[in-house]
This record gives structure tokens, C-alpha cells and sequence, in this order.
């Protein structure tokens, strides 16, 4: 179903019962949204704010949050997602909710999918159909060994992009639960000679050739080389 078939269904679900008053759909997505209980897995951390906001006035890649998921707001209007790999709104929520949240897929007819697509269509939808965003991912990925980071830079980069997950470097504390890996230590212990580019390997395809775990990747759109060669570079890389 495309953008405007799922504006006309989201509007059979402009109101949801809750006890005796009516509450917007878009009020239940958007608790939905930051809730990691939209997937059932017992292992899930995971919600959609981990990695994606919802906010009209900022920009694709919010620079306080640096996620490896764009900004949401206005997503029902595009012409695709994932770069262009799915063209139904729908699909590209399920690679979330299948890959990196350990969950069943969503269909059309399910309330949770229908709240959170209202949500999203509250959110800024209205210049219409927009182009997709691009999503540049490497295809070979180096130690970015040419690259000379920046520790006070890497600092605030992995502040904003990597310790809502995976906490302090060195110790792990305050990391999302025990799956994520504590950087720099877990790659070293598993590939001593090659934790630097391991680590570049787990940014760049995620969870995608196995050694990621369940991380989402990150695009050079969302994390440049030199901000990546910077967090190296504070993490002792």
C-alpha cells in the first residue's frame, strides 16, 4: 500500500477508545513510538525513538541526537524509504521491528501499525509527496587508517551518537541492557589485531555480516568518516 492508501486507512482510525474517553490514535503512536514493548522479544531494547525522532522543524539527521535513523517527521509523504530499497511506508517500519527488534512484523490491519502511521502523518505531512532520502551505505569499508581523529571531537560524537546504547567506553555503564558491546574491549577481546576496523565494520553494515549484534548501521549521511575517525580516536582505536 502507498503513502496515500494508508492516509485514507489511518483515517478509519482517527479515534481509539480508553475507558470512557476518546483519545487520538496519534496519542497511542506516539506512546508506541517510545515504547520497546512494540516488539514482544523478551531480548528487545529497542523502541523506534532509540533510533529515530519525530521532530517538524529539524533537519534529516538531528545534529543533538546524530541517529543512524533519520528524522521522521514528514516520512508518510516520501516516495520511499531505506533509500529507495522499500516503497511501502509499512515495509520499511518492519525492517525495524524484524531486524533490530527481534519482533513479528506488522500488517496493514494491525492497531499498533495504524496508530503509529497516524502519528507520523500528525507529524508533518502536509507538503505532500516528498523524494526519499538518500541512504549512501559502504560497500567496503576500511580502518580509515588515512584519517587522523580527533579525541575532544570524538568525545561529543560518541555522546551524541553511540552511549545511549552502549554507555561508557571502557566499563559499559549505562548502556541499553547487556547485548551492547562496551567500546572499545569487546572487539578487542575477539579480534585483537583488528579492533579498529571491526569497530568501523559495526558502524558502516550494523548487524548485517554478522558481528554487529543487532546494531542498526550507520550511513555516511547520518556519521561521516572524520566523525567516525574521531570516535576511534576517544575510544583509543
Amino acid at each position: 500500500m502507498n503513502a496515500r492508501g494508508w492516509a485514507l486507512l489511518a483515517g478509519t482510525l482517527a479515534l481509539a477508545a480508553c475507558g470512557d474517553r476518546a483519545v487520538p490514535a496519534a496519542d497511542f503512536g506516539a506512546r508506541l513510538f517510545s515504547d520497546p514493548t512494540l516488539s514482544p522479544s523478551p531480548f528487545n531494547r529497542f523502541s523506534c525513538a532509540t533510533c529515530h525522532v519525530v521532530d517538524p522543524a529539524g533537519p534529516p539527521v538531528v545534529p543533538g541526537r546524530l541517529d543512524p535513523g533519520y528524522n521522521l517527521a514528514g516520512s508518510v509523504g516520501r516516495q520511499g524509504w531505506w533509500g529507495g530499497y522499500e516503497t511501502r511506508l509499512l515495509d520499511a517500519m518492519n525492517v525495524c521491528v524484524d531486524q533490530f527488534m527481534g519482533g513479528r512484523k506488522l500488517l496493514v490491519s494491525d492497531d499498533s501499525a495504524r496508530e503509529i502511521y497516524a502519528y507520523l502523518q500528525a507529524a508533518g505531512s502536509d507538503a505532500g509527496i516528498a523524494p526519499g532520502l538518500p541512504l549512501t551505505v559502504l560497500r567496503d569499508v576500511t580502518d580509515l587508517a588515512d584519517l587522523t581523529g580527533n579525541a575532544e571531537r570524538g568525545h561529543d560524537v560518541y555522546v551524541r551518537a553511540c552511549f545511549r546504547c552502549h554507555g561508557q567506553p571502557h566499563t559499559g555503564a549505562g548502556r541499553l541492557g547487556t547485548k551492547p558491546s562496551i567500546i572499545p574491549e569487546d572487539s578487542i577481546k575477539v579480534f585483537p589485531d583488528q579492533a579498529r576496523a571491526v569497530v568501523v565494520e559495526k558502524i558502516r553494515h550494523g548487524k548485517f555480516f554478522s558481528i554487529g549484534g543487532v546494531m542498526p548501521l550507520y550511513s555516511t549521511e547520518a556519521l561521516s568518516d572524520a566523525q567516525v575517525a574521531d570516535i576511534l580516536a576517544y575510544v583509543g582505536l
